[in-house]
């Protein structure tokens, strides 16, 4: 039994990235800071894009960066004075929230009949003469009728394509898409970010 809830539990939180799109001429050691585009909700769900965005600037803080929330700028990941500035934009690909589906089914067994016939045959040498006996059982199996609900449980999947761009030439220097699943939403967003942010903090050491 743990061991069907373990590969339950692996199935159910799965995470992937694909390899970084880089520009290999580009020095990451000249920025200075990052600026976060607002990012737009999925359309499955109003609120997402400020989840995501949340959850970046959560992340990166985690990974000991300084950040700045001025109400008249964007989001900004400050990493040194001075330096080129990039801008980080982020797409939500995918956005899918668990659900549990109940699927009703219904099972009708209409049974079945069986009959046994049973024959003897007996010899009396004094009179020469055969006896035949037969006997006959019928079993009968009246079937049943079953009904009830399938539960289906489906995970939570969070999808997400970030780019890094020089806002001073307008070159796309990084880019890369993650998508993680798990049992709860926030989790999925948190762990899918997560990776994203701690790829990415690797171009600054």
């Amino acid at each position: 039994m743990k061991k069907l809830v373990f590969i339950s539990f692996l199935f159910a939180t799965i995470a992937c990235w694909n390899g970084a799109a880089i520009s290999e001429s580009y020095n990451f050691s000249d920025v200075g800071s990052i600026e976060i585009i607002p990012v737009i909700d999925h359309s499955y769900l109003p609120g997402s894009g400020e989840m995501v965005e949340s959850s970046l600037t959560h992340n990166f803080l985690k990974y000991g960066f300084n950040i700045k929330e001025l109400s008249d700028r964007l989001p900004t990941i400050t990493l040194k004075e001075g330096g080129k500035t990039l801008e980080l934009s982020c797409i939500i690909t995918e956005y899918t929230d668990s659900e549990i589906i109940i699927v009703p089914y219904h099972h009708e067994n209409r049974g079945s009949t069986t009959t046994t016939v049973k024959q003897t045959i007996s010899t009396e040498r004094k009179e020469d003469q055969a006896n035949t006996s037969s006997s006959t059982t019928t079993k009968t199996d009246g079937g049943a009728i079953s009904s009830g609900n399938k539960v289906n449980y489906t995970s939570a999947r969070v999808g997400i394509m970030i780019k890094l761009k020089d806002i001073d030439s307008g070159t796309i220097v990084w880019s890369n898409s993650f998508w993680y699943s798990s049992l709860e939403l926030h989790r999925a967003t948190e762990t899918c970010v997560r990776n994203a942010v701690n790829q990415m903090r690797k171009l600054f050491q």
